[in-house]
């Protein structure tokens, strides 16, 4: 146990004697151009997603490897240093070679798996998804393999097994950070079915960051899972930290959300948002041939041309409690990635209610596509007018349409607190 406690005292002191990334703010407004640059594929270990984020933290100077000298990546790492600062805010969770090294560790590594404990490695991502993080049938077998190693954690080596209280989760929830900000819009319900619980996830969150120390938290973007169990107790499950991994999948990686089939060009467009307002240095444009390569590119630019700064607005006070309406405009000329954009919206829980209008012709294939959701409204524009007035609606361009039919709605439904898109 002594030589355990003397590795993690070892790895806090050299946290806090390290000297913090300083991460600046550009002098003025500053945007590139995203292209195949070779830097950002030389070693990558990721998707599209973490081209964009390699590109745009790689403007901002910041160092790759820097967390990962504390073995961030390895779950038992993450455990010890989590928990050093935040005493609980991780499962229970103890080191298979500290059990093994104490009297009758096989007995008490049986009777922890028979009480609620369960065998977990220490190295891997997606396992929650592809539904493997419970490799406790295979006990044998590591243990068997532990002891033909035995001696890793001696030569300074993180463990590969780990036991962790099992969690009566109730929902979970996927949290992103840069240094001490939470960054709005990029909260996801991973698990569970009551995303209203977000909020409160994202509150979790930033109690845990008012407790790091800067050397771990400044230039590091993070995605926090967050447990909450049916007792109502927050957890946090990992935390998949954006950087240069130096062992599994060896190479740059970070959050998969941002390459995201669904909602990656969303999530990328937010966070290019975030950096343009905190240190003014964006992605303004593609370049063709690359763009050309994935429809990814064209979806991102769309969601970057209207995401603004009343949308984090919005977001920002849906922590307190303050939940705006959504008015948005589907009618014929409507984008279709804005439909898209709605669904990545109620995966946010984004807005309180969601009014849709749409022309007569695609009300029901509106319908159909968000059948079930109890915070959308349809509303065919044809009943906003008299008979009379909807043949000259229909003669206007987009924008004129849908701006006459925006503020005709607004005066039947007499929110004050909404935003239009």
């Amino acid at each position: 146990m002594e030589l355990y406690t003397n590795v993690l005292e070892s790895i806090i002191s050299d946290i806090e004697n390290s000297t913090a990334q300083v991460i600046e703010k550009k002098p003025v407004k500053e945007t590139f151009e995203l292209w195949h640059d070779p830097v950002l594929y030389n070693n990558l270990s990721g998707n599209i997603g973490a081209v964009f984020v390699r590109a745009l933290l790689n403007k901002l100077n910041v160092n790759e490897h820097h967390v990962f000298r504390w073995r961030l990546d390895n779950k038992y790492r993450q455990y010890q240093i989590l928990n050093h600062y935040f005493p609980g805010c991780v499962a229970k969770t103890i080191g298979l070679s500290e059990l093994l090294a104490e009297n009758d560790g096989h007995k008490k590594i049986r009777e922890l798996c028979e009480n609620g404990f369960f065998v977990k490695s220490t190295l891997g991502h997606r396992t929650g998804q592809a539904g493997s993080f419970d490799r406790t049938a295979e006990l044998d077998d590591i243990i068997k393999l532990h002891q033909e190693k035995e001696g890793q954690e001696k030569e300074n080596q993180p463990e590969q097994w780990i036991l962790q209280e099992r969690l009566d989760l109730n929902e979970e929830f996927r949290v992103h950070t840069f240094g001490n900000d939470l960054i709005y819009g990029l909260t996801f319900i991973m698990a569970g079915q009551d995303s209203s619980k977000s909020s409160a996830a994202e509150i979790f969150v930033q109690k845990i960051l008012t407790t790091l120390p800067a050397t771990i938290l400044q230039g590091t973007l993070i995605g926090w899972d967050v447990g909450i169990t049916h007792a109502n107790e927050y957890y946090i499950i990992e935390a998949n930290f954006t950087g240069f991994h130096p062992e599994f999948y060896a190479g740059f990686q970070t959050s998969g959300y941002f390459g995201d089939t669904d909602y990656g060009p969303a999530m990328c467009a937010w966070l290019n948002n975030y950096f343009r307002n905190k240190y003014q240095i964006s992605i303004d444009t593609v370049e063709q041939n690359f763009r050309s390569t994935s429809p990814f590119f064209e979806e991102f630019l769309y969601y970057k041309s209207i995401f603004n700064d009343e949308y984090i607005s919005i977001l920002q006070n849906k922590t307190k409690g303050i939940r705006a309406f959504a008015i948005i405009y589907l009618g014929t000329g409507a984008n279709p990635f804005l439909a898209k954009l709605i669904e990545y919206f109620l995966q946010e829980d984004f807005a309180k209610e969601y009014f849709l209008i749409t022309s007569k012709e695609t009300v029901q294939a509106i319908a159909d596509q968000f059948s079930g959701d109890q915070l959308i409204l349809i509303i065919d524009e044809h009943k906003l007018f008299l008979p009379e007035e909807y043949p000259l609606i229909r003669q206007l361009s987009y924008q004129e349409r849908k701006k006459i039919c925006c503020d005709k709605l607004l005066t039947k439904i007499e929110e004050k607190y909404y935003f239009i898109l």
